[in-house]
């Protein structure tokens, strides 16, 4: 860990992250934030800096919190990866757990707990001491519906495929080409970890997407 401590904190809504830059500079003035909007940019500063801490929304556009955390975790040794959401669902906290984030807490509590979380996780702690988990939950099975996974374009795309059109239908639909269609296509299949249009249809019809 470099001696000054360096932050990325992604949130797609400007009120937000000036708010948690503002709560994390002023405890720790010392502490280097960056602010970004998008799990893809959030990616890129990752790396390039390489940020000491990331907190990342769960959901944003281009790129979800989930998706930005796991590529983090991969490309940089040592990084600590926070997550914030406002979704308790027992599906997410356990997709969470598994994806080897060191804490999440919830977006309403990230004035009051957010400098305690950084400075766990800085000292190698995980914190999951957080009201998302505080409410009983049964086993979750081993998915993410698919909102918090792909972005809203994918989420499209997803939708007409679920519909029953073809990737030259919705790239007519959508505007773009039928490489960029069958590309989205692609890409939608892999995050959510399916390998035909049937397993597809069912995981849009499962998360309410079709």
């Amino acid at each position: 860990m470099s001696e000054t401590v360096q932050i990325v904190v992604a949130d797609d809504h400007e009120f937000i992250r000036a708010g948690l830059v503002s709560v994390l500079t002023k405890s720790h003035p010392e502490w280097r934030v960056t602010a970004v909007s998008n799990g893809v940019t959030a990616v890129e500063r990752g790396k390039a800096l390489p940020a000491d801490v990331v907190i990342l929304d769960i959901s944003m556009p281009e790129m979800s919190g989930l998706e930005a955390a796991r590529q983090l975790l991969s490309a940089v040794p040592g990084i600590r990866v926070i997550i914030l959401t406002m979704h308790a669902a027992a599906t997410i906290l356990h997709q969470l757990r598994r994806s080897g984030v060191h804490a999440y807490l919830a977006k309403n509590e990230a004035p009051k707990m957010l400098v305690n979380a950084v400075e766990r996780v800085l000292a190698g702690e995980p914190f999951f001491a957080s009201a998302v988990t505080s409410r009983p939950t049964v086993a979750p099975p081993d998915f993410i519906p698919a909102q918090f996974v792909l972005t809203p374009r994918e989420l499209e795309v997803l939708r007409l495929l679920a519909r029953g059109m073809t990737n030259k239908q919705l790239a007519a639909e959508l505007d773009m080409s039928v490489r960029t269609a069958e590309s989205h296509h692609a890409n939608i299949m892999a995050k959510l970890g399916v390998n035909s249009l049937a397993e597809l249809i069912r995981v849009a019809i499962r998360d309410g997407i079709a």
